[in-house]
Formats: C-alpha cells, sequence, structure tokens
C-alpha cells in the first residue's frame, strides 16, 4: 500500500516538474501568413471596420470582432505595426500585428503575444492549452484576412485591370469655369470637337475623353479630347495630341453619377501610389455613357483611364 502510494506521489511530482520544465511562465504566441499585395493599402484597409467586417471569421458588434469567445479590437498606431487588444474571460491583453514590406507588391504579417501562465500547476497548464488555442485562432484570422485581401477589388472597392495603351490620334480642347463644371458645360467642349472633326473629315473613333483639375475648389480648368482616325490641322483652341501606343495604363469602369465616378478616380490613384506606378500622361475619364441624351446618372458609365510606368 504503502509502495502504491510512494508511486503515486512521485507521478504527481514528475507531473508538476514537468510543468515548470517544459512550460515558462510566459508563453509566445506566434502567427505568420503573406499576402499578395502593397503594405500601404493592406494597412489603410485594416484600419476600415466596415472593410474588415466582411472577412472576419467570426461575428461583429460595431468595431468589435468576435472570435471563439474571445474579442479582438484593432487600434491604430503606424503602418509597420497595429496593436490589436484580445479580451475574454480571464483575459486581458495586448498583441501586435506586424505588416513587413517583403517587396512593393508582397506582404508578411508577423502577429506577436505572450500570456502569462501561473505558479500553479494546474493553472499553469490551463493557460499553456488556452494560449495555444489563440495561437490556432490568430492563424485562422490570418488565412481568413489572405483570402480576402489577396483580391485587389476587396482593398480599392473596384476591379482595376492593367492594358496597353492603344495609339491613337486626338484632338483636344480645354477651358476653365467658376465651380464644379456642369454636365452642358463639359459637352459644351466635346461638341466643339466634334464639329471640327466633322468640318475636318474626320471620324470618332471613341469616347469622350476628360480630365477635370483645380487648385483652390474655385476655379476648375478642363480638358476634353476626341480620338479621331486620321491627322488633321489645329485650330485656334483646338489641338491635336498623339496618344503612342504599347505604354502601361490602369482602367476601372464604374457605374453612377460624378461621386462615384470621383470615388473610382481616387481608388486608382491610390493603386498607382500603393505600387509606386509614376504617371507619365494625364488620367482622365472616358464619358461611356452621353450624359446629355441620358439624364439620369445612375445609368451613366464611365471609364477611368491611368497611364503609369
Amino acid at each position: 500500500m504503502k509502495k502504491w502510494i510512494l508511486i503515486s506521489l512521485t507521478a504527481v511530482a514528475l507531473l508538476f516538474a514537468t510543468d515548470y520544465l517544459f512550460i515558462p511562465n510566459i508563453v509566445k504566441l506566434k502567427a505568420s501568413i503573406g499576402i499578395k499585395t502593397t503594405r500601404q493599402g493592406l494597412y489603410r484597409s485594416l484600419l476600415d471596420k466596415s472593410n474588415v467586417a466582411k472577412w472576419w471569421p467570426g461575428k461583429v458588434n460595431n468595431d468589435s470582432f468576435y472570435f471563439n469567445n474571445m474579442v479582438y479590437t484593432i487600434n491604430n498606431s503606424n503602418i509597420t505595426v497595429l496593436p490589436v487588444t484580445i479580451a475574454g474571460e480571464n483575459i486581458h491583453h495586448p498583441s501586435s500585428l506586424f505588416l513587413i514590406e517583403i517587396m512593393k507588391d508582397s506582404v508578411q504579417l508577423e502577429w506577436v503575444n505572450a500570456m502569462v501562465t501561473s505558479y500553479s500547476p494546474i493553472k499553469r497548464m490551463q493557460a499553456y492549452l488556452k494560449a495555444k488555442s489563440l495561437e490556432g485562432d490568430m492563424s485562422a484570422i490570418l488565412r481568413s484576412m489572405k483570402l480576402f485581401y489577396s483580391e485587389p477589388e476587396n482593398i480599392y472597392g473596384f476591379t482595376i485591370k492593367k492594358e496597353l495603351v492603344a495609339d491613337s490620334i486626338l484632338i483636344q480642347t480645354s477651358d476653365s469655369c467658376k465651380g464644379t463644371p456642369t454636365t452642358q458645360f463639359i459637352y459644351s467642349l466635346i461638341g466643339k470637337l466634334r464639329a471640327y472633326a466633322t468640318v475636318q473629315s474626320a471620324t470618332t473613333t471613341g469616347f469622350p475623353m476628360l480630365n477635370i483639375l483645380t487648385k483652390d475648389s474655385i476655379t476648375y480648368n478642363v480638358k476634353v479630347a476626341l480620338p479621331i482616325d486620321k491627322q488633321i490641322p489645329t485650330s485656334g483652341n483646338i489641338l491635336q495630341k498623339r496618344m503612342l501606343g504599347m505604354g502601361n495604363i490602369l482602367v476601372t469602369e464604374v457605374k453612377g453619377g460624378n461621386a462615384n465616378a470621383a470615388l473610382a478616380f481616387d481608388q486608382i490613384k491610390k493603386y498607382a501610389d500603393d505600387y509606386q506606378r509614376v504617371a507619365p500622361a494625364i488620367p482622365f475619364y472616358s464619358l461611356i455613357t452621353d450624359r446629355i441624351k441620358e439624364p439620369d446618372s445612375t445609368k451613366w458609365i464611365t471609364k477611368i483611364y491611368f497611364p503609369v510606368m
């Protein structure tokens, strides 16, 4: 009888010793994954809570994200690291999500965390098992993040394609106005180009092109152009231009009014900036829908072309 008691006590002592030998006072957690995207675009998207809610694998309540009985809160810091607070039963501590730029279009995510165990052998083991479970949750969250953010459309809100510039001849004119240019003002300039092309027996080969610039939101400089099938002489402020083919250009299409088109323009510019692409020529709107013939702006189709190199 004494022998079995001794054996039992020895086994318990060995179990406790094993706890202290193999389970440290602080358990370090780490989850990592690579994503084919830019660090700037990913960072901006992670700060947008409504965007995070689209891919989060658990429940979402305002700015709190739930997964396996834990609450995650993403805080703003800087482009290299995001603090993520993890809270649950008897747990409330910070972790850090590092955004490491591998290449201009590739990011490595390193999510690190640490949990204090206990001097009590039983609680020490419980804390260790909880830490390992939490580490698995962190990996699952990163996998869900990768699946979503590997698609550029989920970062920029629009499908952005890379194409080659088609060689084309253009006629161009410009004018300025006070306040946001109206549809009538823009199409009056387009009308001048169409009339001049007709006089010169030139045929329009594409949709009107539009670029609007302002430095003070008071005076707007409006440039319009038309692609045509042959070279014609310059006349006054109607100039002949040429788009040389085989250059790179970013293209996206948007449906809706001017606000939707402006948002798409802003996003394609962010895409170019994030991928460190320089614009060798001015970007422009291609007015697929004739706004004069179709006054309902919800039906307007606009393509945005953004030359890059």
